[in-house]
């Protein structure tokens, strides 16, 4: 195991400018943008937007922590690009929104999501200023495992079930001082190393998804046809309130219109259309919790009229859409 220390934290906080975040970017695959900053200001990279320290630590079985703890003077956001079958973003201190096409998810201390990551969909995270941000992300690359493959296709087993793109869960109190005593222990680095690898491995137990559906239940599919129908499956996720037609979707997926109809049901647990009505009524639900009214909600989430988007809310939900504005 080998990691990287952007900072010393024994010589106290160091400050990180523009260029360190756009060389830390670089790094990773990940886009940092600087909001209210002037197009001519842009180029004074020595402008300092954070202070504190952040480390990454690779490990053998395929998992990478990132923990930064930072005092954020400059509003920023992070665009990443990459590609991470589970990532989790976990808040000990702070605040920090994230963003996967239309979904949206706000995170507070003690909060934690987790989702997968693929290039066709970039996350985003906006990171307010003005506070004290302490944050551990954990992020799982099948490539860079050493050890025996062989647990690998268990983990990735469960996580073709995941349905939500972004899934957010609580901290245990017991999970959170576990943390602090790991990240903080001062064993050598081979025993370090063990204690890191239970930690990755108790993060992933309690944020996978407890609603994760059996894959191929009734109806077969390969790996490559399952990448389609996760292909399908994001599409309408993500963005949700584009005209779709089942042959088109069927082109995507390179199936039939049957073949699409019957396996993304057997895979998903619900049809086409009916995963595509879930996706749009959350949207509206969030934006009615934002102060939308029900037109402006019905509009935004892709419903023409409001009477037909008032039949289909009290469906999953159980009242009316005026009793959330």
């Amino acid at each position: 195991m080998s990691g990287s220390q952007y900072s010393d934290p024994a010589a106290g906080p160091t400050p990180f400018c523009m260029k360190d975040f756009l060389a830390f970017g670089r790094d990773y695959g990940i886009q940092y943008r600087f909001p209210g900053t002037p197009e001519a200001e842009a180029g004074v990279s020595d402008r300092v937007i954070a202070e504190g320290a952040i480390s990454e630590t690779p490990l053998p079985s395929g998992f990478r922590f990132t923990h930064s703890t930072l005092t954020i003077f400059h509003d920023y956001e992070s665009v990443s690009l990459g590609h991470a079958p589970l990532l989790m973003v976990i808040v000990l201190k702070g605040q920090v929104r994230l963003s996967i096409g239309e979904v949206r998810r706000d995170l507070g201390s003690g909060m934690a999501a987790s989702l997968q990551l693929r290039p066709e969909y970039a996350l985003e995270a906006y990171q307010p200023a003005g506070q004290h941000l302490e944050t551990l992300v954990l992020a799982f690359d099948p490539e860079s495992m050493v050890f025996a493959r062989a647990g690998q296709s268990s983990l990735e087993t469960l996580l073709r079930g995941v349905q939500d793109p972004v899934v957010l869960w609580d901290l245990p109190s017991a999970l959170v001082a576990g943390i602090a005593q790991s990240l903080g222990t001062r064993l050598p680095e081979p025993q370090k190393t063990l204690v890191l690898e239970g930690l990755a491995l108790q993060l992933t137990g309690y944020g996978l998804p407890e609603q994760v559906q059996p894959v191929g239940r009734r109806i077969r599919t390969s790996s490559q046809e399952h990448q389609r129908l996760e292909a399908v499956r994001q599409q309408l996720e993500f963005a949700p309130t584009e005209d779709y037609s089942l042959a088109e979707l069927a082109r995507r997926a390179a199936m039939s219109p049957s073949g699409l109809r019957s396996k993304f049901r057997a895979t998903y647990g619900l049809s086409v259309f009916g995963y595509l009505r879930k996706c749009r009524l959350n949207l509206a639900w969030h934006y009615l919790q934002q102060g939308y009214s029900v037109q402006q909600a019905a509009h935004r989430s892709g419903y023409r009229h409001a009477t037909n988007f008032a039949t289909a809310f009290r469906r999953p939900f159980g009242v009316s859409p005026k009793n959330i504005v």
